[in-house]
């Protein structure tokens, strides 16, 4: 399994062209200065929890195939 928790982007420019994640999907949460991101999972849901205009939390929830 991936690690789906965020990740600090060093740099303080981001060129998206050049971005290296290989060809999986990423979501990008840009929030209070500062750039993260995450793979994101082969199939489930991402919840985006905002508070006072920041982001404040980032849930993974990997749905079930029935």
């Amino acid at each position: 399994m991936k690690d789906l928790r965020l990740q600090d982007i060093p740099s303080k420019i981001i060129d998206i062209e050049t971005f290296d994640t290989g060809k999986e999907p990423i979501v990008l949460v840009l929030s209070d200065g500062k750039a993260r991101f995450a793979p994101l999972p082969s199939h489930g849901e991402i919840k985006i929890v905002t508070h006072d205009n920041k982001v404040t939390r980032v849930n993974f929830n990997e749905g079930e195939l029935f």
